[in-house]
């Protein structure tokens, strides 16, 4: 008999407990993983993204969009009588031309940027029925095409403005080619451009009717009192240079698109090599052209964009160009929890920088999402942050080829609540940009982190038990993706709540689209009372308009406003104005009266949009509008907009607990403009703010002297302070200030938190000569608290004046 190795036996007997007892934690799912936090890399690739990059254009007379490898902006040439030839031309042709002409872009997450032109040289002209054009100087002058144009531009805000497959506008129709010059030929005055009634009247047509898409114009020197960006069609071409300084000197970048078009058609193409090939196959040439993307902060080219993608050191330069033009968000790291509880708490935090050259403009969320095993989606949340704040850097160095002013890192930080019922295992977190037209995947972080299909991975989470691993799997190429895509019907389809079994998909039910419903002031169902009477109007949506409401006499009542749902709607209202300012009170269904205060819209034939939001029952509405002590604005129509019925939600296993609403405690200081730190640049929360368009300051930004912030305006200028926390602690917002006059405050408006009034309207309070503090309740005023955005102070309203900021506070 064998002698038995106690050693061994024993090895055996102790290796036999451990395995049982990492069996027997395992069975019991213990989660003990804290927080991880991982660092993420930057992808070499260029890739497509919304709104932004190589942009090419299809002509007037072609029937598609061209297919290039870095290109999902195109501009669209459009004749004026392809949408309009009567001016009793519906807004439903234009609707019907864009469903035609841009059938299926979004399915290949293509938008457009449209330009309507009456004439273009070489091709033809498209002058609409009734507009006199025999003399190809002062057919541009009268006012039959003025008032046409405005009327039109109403059109086309009501077919395009949420139109999701429209990236922005480009102003286009006077001129020649629509870039509001009619040289060679030149007016009386020696001058070629948009004189400036034209500007007046087209750039309030624009500004009324445009709310969700930007406005492109063509030269730096017109329309000075609107806030629009700029499309340089003579992109780098050193003849034209002041157009391009004019440009960085304009400054609106931060909060307005920023295009162009490279001309190789005319004047020195030392830098430009001719045509796209010679710019983009050279790296001088190319190395030229970025200094001015990145001096502009351009987000989008064309006709640069016909290159020849199978010439590598074309190619080459193409790649080079694409990664800086427009937003380029990158993600260094990330933390998060690595186990949470079915029904506990997930944080997340990421750390964002914009490498591009400019912001992405539209306000689109950013989600979280948990993925299974196969990449399927088991449960998202959204982010309370803003991407258009994710601002690239600024002062382009060309030696050093990078910023002077380093992009800031902007950290993005949520809490999430997980389903009870979401099943224990291990599940990937990713996270994505979603365009809200449809709440699909679309915009894309530049991390070597990529799944297919629009999500950036970031590690592993257990639900109920630590994760079992941190292997993401293989990543995917950002380039070669085409499966992203957005909806026409806009809206969100709520992620089904995960049941006990994986392997079952409860069906979403879908959010019913927001209704826009008009409604005309002259219309024979409306009450007009007293002196309330209907005169002609062109420029007005039905030819015609609702004057002398007030002086204690007139009123018009708009009836049959109908609605599916009883809730909350946002209430447009298009009025003419040709006073500094005027008011009106408006009672719903017979209720308590609010006042509203209607600034000028720049004449009595000006159309001007004033929105507010209006408590609405099920069924029929009445909206009347008086003034008991003066006249009100004259009356064009008002719109309804807003969300229909609500979206059932799955009912929960079990009811969280949930988070308490914060008690008020202290102030929070938003900025006292001590100039630390340095104005402009952050506030004192440690975020950005800013202006231009003022008449002091250095471009146009103001000047902080004795501790307070002075702002001389004339018509123009604009200010933005980013809040982008949670202020639902708060109920006022106290604003410390006096004015060179007193009572400016009814001469500029502010915006937070999806509200935009005058000061005056906000408050109730007026301004003096003195500091005061303006108290603004942002309960009662139905700001978004919890997402309240940026602060902004818009002053083109038809006024000039100077106030002093001492202070903005929270509390």
């Amino acid at each position: 008999m064998k002698k038995i190795n106690l050693f061994a036996v024993f090895l055996i007997f102790t290796i036999l407990c451990i395995q049982l007892s990492k069996a027997d934690l395992q069975n019991k799912a213990v989660a003990a993983t804290g927080n991880i936090t991982v660092n993420l890399s930057e992808s070499t690739e260029a890739f497509k993204n919304p709104i932004i990059g190589f942009r090419p254009s299809r002509y007037i007379n072609d029937s598609s969009f061209p297919d290039r490898e870095y290109s999902d902006i195109y501009k669209h040439y459009i004749k004026y009588t392809d949408l309009e030839n009567y001016a009793t031309d519906s807004v439903q042709k234009i609707k019907d031309w864009s469903n035609a002409s841009w059938a299926g872009i979004e399915n290949k997450n293509m938008k457009v940027v449209p330009r309507v032109v009456i004439v273009y040289p070489g091709t033809g002209e498209f002058w609409p029925d009734g507009v006199p054009h025999s003399d190809p100087v002062n057919e541009w002058l009268s006012d039959t095409l003025k008032s046409r144009l405005v009327a039109f531009i109403g059109k086309l805000g009501e077919a395009w403005d949420n139109d999701p497959r429209v990236a922005a506008i480009e102003l286009g129709l006077y001129g020649n080619w629509g870039e509001n010059h009619i040289y060679p030929l030149k007016f009386a005055d020696g001058t070629d451009r948009i004189p400036l009634s034209f500007q007046t009247a087209l750039g309030d047509a624009y500004k009324a009717a445009f709310h969700n898409k930007k406005v492109m114009i063509r030269y730096p020197e017109t329309f000075t009192n609107y806030n629009f960006g700029i499309q340089w069609d003579s992109f780098a071409l050193p003849d034209d240079a002041a157009g391009g300084n004019g440009e960085i000197a304009r400054d609106t970048w931060r909060t307005q698109i920023n295009s162009g078009e490279v001309a190789y058609d005319w004047g020195d193409q030392s830098h430009l090599g001719g045509s796209p090939d010679g710019t983009l196959g050279s790296t001088s040439n190319t190395n030229y052209v970025i200094d001015w993307i990145m001096n502009t902060h351009t987000s989008s080219l064309g006709w640069i964009s016909d290159y020849n993608a199978g010439n590598s050191s074309v190619e080459a330069g193409a790649t080079a160009m694409q990664r800086v033009l427009g937003y380029r968000f990158l993600i260094n790291q990330a933390t998060f929890s690595g186990n949470v509880s079915p029904g506990g708490a997930m944080t997340v935090s990421l750390n964002v920088v914009n490498k591009g050259s400019s912001p992405m403009y539209y306000k689109w969320p950013v989600e979280a999402s948990l993925l299974r095993a196969d990449r399927s989606v088991a449960w998202t949340g959204t982010f309370n942050t803003d991407i258009t704040s994710w601002l690239p850097g600024t002062n382009w160095n060309a030696s050093s080829r990078a910023y002077a002013n380093a992009p800031a890192v902007n950290t993005v930080a949520g809490t999430f609540t997980i389903p009870s019922n979401l099943p224990v295992g291990t599940y990937t977190l990713a996270v994505s940009v979603l365009d809200p037209a449809g709440n699909k995947p679309s915009l894309r972080f530049a991390n070597t982190n990529y799944y297919t299909g629009g999500r950036t991975p970031l590690g592993k989470v257990g639900i109920g038990q630590d994760p079992s691993d941190q292997n993401l799997g293989t990543f995917n190429s950002l380039k070669s993706d085409s499966t992203l895509s957005y909806s026409l019907s806009g809206g969100s389809t709520p992620t089904p709540t995960p049941t006990a079994t994986p392997t079952s998909t409860p069906t979403p039910t879908p959010t019913p689209t927001p209704i826009s419903q008009s409604y005309e002031a002259e219309a024979s169902a409306n009450t007009l009372a007293g002196s309330a009477a209907v005169s002609s109007c062109p420029t007005c949506s039905g030819g015609n308009k609702v004057g002398y409401v007030g002086n204690n006499n007139g009123t018009l009542q708009f009836n049959n406003v109908n609605v599916t749902s009883a809730g909350t709607y946002t209430l447009k209202i298009d009025y003419l104005n040709g006073d500094s300012s005027r008011s009106a009170s408006m009672s719903v269904n017979g209720g308590t009266a609010v006042s509203l205060n209607f600034p000028s819209s720049g004449g009595w034939t000006t159309v001007g949009t004033l929105q507010t939001t209006v408590s609405l029952q099920a069924g029929n509405n009445t909206i009347k509008f008086s003034n008991a002590t003066a006249y009100a604005p004259d009356f064009d129509r008002i719109t309804i907009v807003g969300g229909g019925t609500s979206t059932p939600t799955p009912t929960p296993t079990s009811t969280p607990t949930p988070t308490p609403t914060p008690t008020p405690t202290g102030s929070l200081l938003l900025d006292n403009f001590d100039n630390t730190p340095t104005w402009p640049s952050n506030n004192d929360l440690g975020k950005w703010t800013g202006a231009n368009g003022f008449t002091n300051g250095t471009g146009g930004s103001g000047v902080i002297n004795s501790k307070g912030l002075t702002l001389q305006y004339n018509n123009n200028g604009w200010f933005g302070s980013d809040v982008l926390q949670d202020i639902s602690a708060y109920n006022t917002m106290i604003i410390r200030v006096k004015g060179s006059a007193g009572g400016e405050q009814n001469q500029f408006h502010l915006a937070l938190g999806g509200v935009e009034k005058t000061l005056g309207a906000f408050s109730g309070d007026t301004i003096t000569t003195s500091y005061k503090d303006i108290a603004i309740n942002l309960v009662s005023n139905g700001v978004n608290r919890t997402a309240p955005g940026q602060l902004t102070m818009s002053f083109w309203w038809g006024s000039s004046g100077t106030i002093t900021i001492d202070e903005i506070r929270f509390q």
